[in-house]
């Protein structure tokens, strides 16, 4: 009788894989992303000043007069003040050693201390198209580095909301299509997922970044050529999984 329990015992563990393994739900995944191309509000300028000097004093008030001149600027230019900022001041010593050559041929070295000063600005235009005449206005005021010119939206929560409800309807026809065609059907979403995406602070449009059937304007769902110099780009990417019939 013990030897016939053991051997039942063991022909249920044999089946219970089985068993689980069909009463797990058949599930499919489906990944689509979708882009939103909007024309940015807001224009940001990052730009400095750089120089070298052997007197610290005489730099930094150099640099002081340049600042002031720059909001002066800023400010006939219509820029409020609130969209003037100073990001950075950095004084790094640089010892230099100097060689001399006295008449007798004796040669002889000094140690030279100078400062390498760079001072840097970032400016907010409140109309984007300003920004070109406004960068050739302050590089004539001897700021001699522009680190960044970048646009942007203050609607970005709404840009990108659009771009996630895109997303999902890229996914779902995708999953559509996919189901169709493998002859599977589609049962109910079980999981919906956001992935990320990775951020895309150029105002240019590159198009080997546009994958096909992602690509739609905010206005409509027509494929848009690619958009002029300054629109930006807002993008969702999502994962749907459904249950299979």
């Amino acid at each position: 009788m013990k030897k016939h329990c053991m051997l039942l015992l063991a022909a249920a563990f044999l089946y219970a894989p089985s068993f689980a393994a069909a009463a797990a739900p058949q599930l499919m995944s489906v990944s689509a992303d979708a882009e939103v191309r909007v024309k940015p509000d807001r224009a940001a300028i990052t730009f400095g000043l750089f120089e070298k000097t052997d007197n610290l004093r005489r730099g930094a008030e150099r640099l002081n007069a340049v600042a002031k001149q720059v909001a002066d600027y800023c400010r006939t230019r219509g820029i409020e003040d609130r969209f003037i900022q100073t990001d950075s001041l950095r004084i790094t010593p640089v010892y230099l050693n100097q060689t001399t050559y006295a008449k007798n041929g004796v040669k002889s070295e000094t140690e030279k201390l100078q400062y390498e000063l760079a001072q840097t600005f970032t400016i907010t235009l409140e109309d984007p198209a300003q920004y070109e005449d406004v960068m050739y206005g302050l590089l004539g005021m001897g700021i001699n580095r522009v680190e960044n010119v970048s646009f942007y939206s203050t609607q970005m929560r709404r840009y990108r909301d659009e771009a996630r409800r895109l997303a999902v309807k890229h996914a779902r026809e995708k999953a559509e299509l996919l189901a169709e065609a493998a002859g599977l059907r589609l049962g109910k979403t079980v999981n919906v997922a956001e992935n990320t995406v990775p951020a895309w602070p150029a105002a240019r449009y590159v198009a080997s970044n546009v994958s096909q059937n992602i690509t739609e304007g905010a206005a409509g769902d027509n494929l848009l050529p690619a958009p002029a110099t300054g629109m930006i780009s807002v993008k969702a990417a999502v994962t749907l999984t459904y249950k299979i019939k």
